[in-house]
């Protein structure tokens, strides 16, 4: 029940439907419910509920079509590709509120797929480190990180849920000068469903990053970016 006070009807509503979309409820080009059903659920009358969506169409979250009805508006974030930077660089940049939970990291051996990136031998010690990464408090990517043990990082999880690039700049003196990457699309399972709150078999955007430290071909970082594929996407500048 909406009521009445220092925020209007069409306010409370418009945040209510708002926050609904952000937190996943609904997914892109899903139906929203009819005006009337907002008005029986929430009390209110046909002008509130007409006004709140005419806010949230103005604020790009839904899309009025004619004769069929309201639906959530396809809005991605877009990341050049021909750009080395953080993730938390590049949303500040753009105004937009980066963040990171369920930071995790511990040394592990090296698999033979970490072995043959990282050219390194089979079961040789190196950092894995594993994050939920969220644009606006939104869940947007889970990020595997592969480091190897040249230098001695640090094993609190805590100092991972702000930039990595940043720690090891400023901690280790650690600047990746060079990267490669490579883009795929697969399908969210069990992890990412639980990680991003999105749906099992969601096409997911897959880019695989390896950076470098120096202009030589030996590897120091290799991560699994993995993105929810209607929320984001890179895209290529060229000049002729």
């Amino acid at each position: 029940m909406l009521k009445k006070g220092n925020t209007t009807l069409t306010e409370q509503l418009v945040n209510i439907i708002k926050d609904e979309i952000e937190q996943g409820l609904y997914d892109v080009y899903d139906m929203l419910p009819r005006e009337i059903d907002y008005q029986k659920k929430y009390n209110i009358s046909r002008i509130t509920v007409r006004n709140a969506m005419n806010e949230l169409q103005n604020l790009g979250y839904i899309e009025k079509i004619k004769g069929k009805g309201t639906f959530v508006k396809k809005t991605k974030i877009s990341e050049p590709l021909l750009k080395i930077e953080s993730f938390t660089e590049e949303m500040k940049h753009r105004g937009l509120i980066p963040d990171t939970k369920d930071a995790s990291i511990l040394i592990i051996g090296a698999n033979k797929e970490c072995s043959e990136i990282l050219n390194v031998p089979i079961n040789t010690p190196i950092y894995k480190l594993t994050r939920t990464r969220l644009i606006n408090n939104i869940p947007i990517a889970f990020f595997t990180t592969y480091l190897k043990s040249d230098y001695t990082l640090t094993l609190d999880s805590n100092i991972y849920n702000n930039s990595l690039y940043q720690y090891l700049s400023n901690e280790h003196n650690i600047s990746i000068q060079k990267v490669k990457q490579y883009i795929s699309v697969g399908l969210a399972r069990k992890e990412m469903v639980e990680k991003l709150k999105c749906k099992e078999d969601e096409p997911i955007l897959v880019l695989k990053r390896i950076g470098f430290i120096d202009d030589s071909e030996n590897p120091y970082e290799y991560t699994i970016a993995q993105y929810i594929g209607s929320k984001y996407e890179y895209y290529f500048e060229l000049k002729k």
